[in-house]
């Protein structure tokens, strides 16, 4: 679930999969965006998190915690 306000705030929950010694969870978090990037702050678990829409209209994922940063591309159907 994501919630934006006028200025780019954002609010989201964040729900994630066994990802290296992290357990599957969810988390209630908030951001901001800039441009087109998405970028919360870190999560309970660690973890840091950005989004960023591609010219090519899919959204660039990248996920880092305990020094392991993960990507995904994902693309709308």
């Amino acid at each position: 679930m994501l919630t934006v306000s006028p200025g780019g705030q954002v609010t989201v929950s964040y729900a994630w999969g066994d990802v290296a010694d992290n357990k599957p969870g969810i988390a209630d978090g908030a951001g901001r965006i800039v441009g087109n990037t998405l970028k919360l702050g870190r999560l309970p678990n660690g973890a840091d998190i950005t989004f960023t829409m591609q010219s090519d209209g899919t959204l660039a994922g990248t996920y880092t915690l305990a020094g392991r940063t993960y990507t995904g591309s994902f693309a709308r159907q």
